[in-house]
């Protein structure tokens, strides 16, 4: 039975998943000094893994507080003050995103006597919203190019370019429909929108590509706007963009996905394709998102990253919340999600020693009708002096390397080689043990301090590239555990002595007893007085 139990325990790597929830706890702890909230523990090793980032441009390339530059006349003439109309719908909007704030900022509150009689709130789908009022007939306020009749003047296209958002203010007179396109338009005037570049967007996006790591802007807003704020952040690629109102479903998205960097007049299920595309390439993608628009994506990606400034469904459907907006934290995020997995690459591989050999060892026992050749004390001794000391200490230690191979793979390759070499030492000595001239008590402490030995290279392996603290675990690690090989030794000589003594004299390196041939140094000089450690095969005790 206790043989038996020894080979169960050394079946599971009971301290790995231990070790895995204590390290992802504090790197999530070490986040949220940062002000980064993550909701989801696992979600670091995704974003270890991530190697495309989707982002939006506002609020993230950019910073979240939009601003009206002016307001450009156009050829229309409104049957009222311009002012007073947006004043009025404005007003009477529910829509609350960066660009409505920026607009009720410019516009002096007017019109609180003028009450619509119907209203379509804006959606990323449609690119617009619209109010009407008796008398006036319906105000459109949206992207230029959903206007049907309207042209975008060559110098608001040169304001596109530099990268601000250009609103179109619009009037008809016909009926609008949320669902079908718009009828002919008059566009009375545009709004010019900035925001200035994040502070420190061009150094992270620099970090990101060293490591590998590709950007992609998906944005609602015209591409060449889109591509515009990308090129200033220092997005590299950023000339490389499309107009995906233009691009179909399939095959065309998949090619557009492939060759593109910047998105543009994206919609939000042209989001969840394109991260689905990415996917099917082969990236490990995370989406940034601050709204509504975004969530398709944000569940479709591996990670999702939310704003806080953004909606409520937003922060709820994502894993990490950035609870100051800043993009710049990404990096730090990164790099917490490396460690925790390349420290618990470089570890699990000697847990896994021990449960291959186990596994192995007790089919070979079963096989060969013999006992399992160690007890519970000394699995327990392998725990905590390979496995468990010097794998926790490690798992602090910082590592941002990029993520090489899966992690099953990689650990198996790490333990394979050390767990063959036991199973096969294991076998040399229970069936060649007698040729060889070593008693069968004396088998299971040969095949221990082998254990031991070969345990304490994989070990050695784990804490390449040496340093300091590395290389102090691995030294105290391996005297730990051969010193409490000699305790062990000492406490079988103890009981199996036939003169009395106290419980105390039996471990202090002080008492008679220990001087008097129990210490550890008197176990070679005779193989009669018994074997060298406590053993399956054990003599009895004499009364």
């Amino acid at each position: 039975m206790t043989t038996t139990a020894a080979g169960l325990l050394g079946m599971l790597p009971k301290g790995l998943v231990l070790l895995i929830t204590v390290s992802l706890a504090v790197g999530v702890a070490k986040l949220a000094k940062s002000r980064v909230l993550v909701q989801d523990l696992f979600s670091l090793e995704s974003l270890a893994h991530v190697d495309v980032l989707c982002l939006d441009k506002t609020g993230t390339l950019t910073e979240g507080n939009m601003r009206v530059e002016r307001l450009v006349p156009l050829t229309g003439d409104p049957p009222i003050p311009l002012e007073t109309w947006m004043g009025a719908f404005l007003a009477h909007s529910d829509d609350s995103n960066a660009t409505f704030r920026a607009m009720r900022a410019y516009f002096p509150d007017g019109g609180g006597e003028l009450a619509p009689i119907a209203k379509i709130p804006f959606s990323s789908q449609r690119k617009w919203s619209a109010m009407t009022f008796p008398e006036l007939g319906t105000l459109v306020v949206g992207a230029p190019e959903r206007m049907t009749g309207t042209e975008i003047p060559e110098t608001l296209q040169n304001e596109l370019r530099q990268g601000k958002r250009v609103l179109f203010l619009a009037c008809t007179q016909e009926t609008v429909q949320p669902d079908t396109p718009l009828p002919p338009m008059t566009a009375l005037a545009a709004l010019v929108l900035s925001a200035p570049v994040r502070t420190g967007a061009a150094e992270t996006l620099a970090y990101l590509q060293r490591e590998g790591v590709a950007v992609k802007v998906l944005s609602g807003d015209h591409p060449a706007a889109a591509a515009a704020v990308a090129a200033r952040a220092g997005l590299p690629g950023a000339s490389a963009w499309v107009d995906m109102s233009r691009v179909g479903t399939g095959e065309e998205l998949a090619r557009a996905a492939a060759r593109y960097t910047v998105f543009g007049r994206v919609s939000p299920e042209q989001k969840r394709e394109l991260v689905r595309a990415f996917q099917a390439q082969g990236h490990r993608v995370a989406m940034t998102g601050d709204g509504v628009n975004d969530i398709l994506a944000m569940r479709k990606a591996d990670c999702s990253i939310a704003m806080a400034h953004g909606s409520e469904a937003a922060r709820q459907a994502a894993q990490v919340v950035l609870l100051d907006d800043d993009f710049t934290v990404l990096p730090q995020i990164l790099m917490e999600g490396r460690r925790v997995v390349n420290n618990m690459t470089r570890v699990a591989g000697v847990f896994f020693v021990k449960t291959i050999y186990s596994i192995l060892l007790s089919l070979f026992c079963v096989l060969a009708n013999l006992p399992f050749p160690l007890i519970p004390i000394q699995v327990t001794l392998i725990d905590l002096f390979i496995e468990g000391y010097p794998a926790f200490f490690q798992s602090f230690v910082a590592d941002g390397r990029k993520i090489q191979g899966r992690f099953l793979p990689s650990v198996l390759r790490r333990a394979l080689p050390n767990a063959a070499a036991i199973l096969l030492a294991a076998a040399g000595l229970l069936l060649g043990g007698g040729t060889l001239g070593l008693p069968a008590g004396q088998v299971p402490m040969a095949l221990y301090l082998v254990i031991g030995v070969v345990e304490a290279e994989a070990l050695l392996k784990s804490c390449l590239p040496m340093d300091r603290l590395r290389g102090f675990l691995f030294l105290t690690a391996s005297a730990g555990f051969f010193c409490a090989v000699l305790l062990s030794i000492r406490s079988w000589r103890c009981r199996r002595s036939s003169r009395p003594r106290s419980r105390w004299s039996c471990w202090c390196p002080l008492s008679p007893s220990w001087r008097n041939g129990c210490a550890p140094w008197g176990w070679t000089s005779s193989a009669a007085r018994g074997p060298w450690m406590f053993s399956p095969w054990d003599p009895p005790v004499p009364e």
